[in-house]
């Protein structure tokens, strides 16, 4: 990390990560083509932050991972593709107070990859690899016990498999969350979040063509909070 001024950081890192294969989708460990081999992921980043007043920060980042994932093939279960991934992008996120009682936060983040499959093919895109992500949240204070919160969550289209152009696209959606919370007292608050305040239709989650996740419909949660 260098600090060319008090209120700008720019650092730099590299890391190696192995994420171990677990879970329902690994129970049929395919025989002896060492189904159980961890990914891997080397990871270079650069990146800054930036107070540009008391209340106001914006980081930024560029990165590059490099992933090896051995796992079962798209095409037939029986075979265990070892498939690696370069993935590029770039972030920026700014959070603060732009009033005494309007705090928010936001970010986006750009994604493209490049593939090498085991038969040395390149070129296709990652499964789940969204190209543009954005969320925006707000935070208003309207008195000293009453506050509401809006946010945005919108993820571009993405490839429900590692097949590239010939696989299922799954499209993008925009997604809007609401909370409104009141404090009884400096011990006790009672909030109410509401996500999906659309009843949107989405998808953010696939492992197959056949195994897609369905976001929550509209859906409230009351919690009340106790201090001690």
């Amino acid at each position: 990390i260098y600090k060319p001024r008090e209120n700008i950081s720019i650092y730099a890192g590299y890391s190696e990560s192995f994420l171990p294969r677990s879970g329902e989708q690994f129970r049929n460990i395919n025989g002896d083509n060492d189904a159980l081999a961890p990914n891997t992921f080397e990871n270079l980043e650069v990146g800054i932050k930036w107070d540009l007043s008391p209340d106001i920060s914006v980081t930024a980042a560029l990165f590059e991972i490099e992933e090896s994932s051995p796992q079962p093939s798209d095409n037939d279960s029986a075979t265990l593709d070892v498939i690696d991934t370069t993935t590029e992008g770039f972030e920026i996120q700014a959070m603060g107070h732009l009033t005494d009682r309007w705090a928010i936060s936001g970010g986006y983040s750009y994604l493209d990859g490049n593939q090498i499959n085991d038969d040395g093919s390149e070129g296709n895109r990652k499964r789940e690899l969204p190209m543009n992500s954005f969320s925006l949240w707000n935070n208003y204070q309207f008195n000293d016990r009453l506050g509401f919160g809006l946010g945005v969550v919108y993820q571009d289209e993405y490839f429900a498999t590692n097949s590239g152009a010939s696989s299922t696209t799954v499209p993008d959606f925009t997604r809007v969350d609401a909370a409104v919370f009141y404090d009884f007292s400096d011990k006790i608050r009672v909030q109410l979040n509401v996500e999906n305040l659309t009843d949107e239709l989405y998808y953010p989650n696939s492992h197959s063509t056949h195994q897609i996740t369905v976001g929550e419909p509209i859906n409230a949660r009351l919690t009340i909070i106790g201090r001690f």
